[in-house]
């Protein structure tokens, strides 16, 4: 009996460090595409104000493909 405890303990023990490092970095990722959201096309240094679109060598963009 005392065994079996032991060994849910530690199987608990081993679980929760795990689920907790996942959850830490969801949080970044999250706080990562907050930021890129805030960020204007007037502060972007890739975004063309004439083209309206940006100036990336590689660009999937309507505007950039289409034109």
């Amino acid at each position: 009996m005392m065994s079996t405890l032991v060994v849910l303990l530690t199987i608990c023990l081993l679980m929760l460090p795990l689920t907790a490092r996942q959850l830490d970095a969801d949080q970044l990722a999250d706080q990562l595409a907050e930021r890129m959201e805030d960020i204007s096309a007037d502060q972007n240094r890739w975004f063309d104000p004439v083209k309206r679109c940006c100036m990336r060598p590689i660009c999937m963009c309507p505007c950039c493909v289409n034109g």
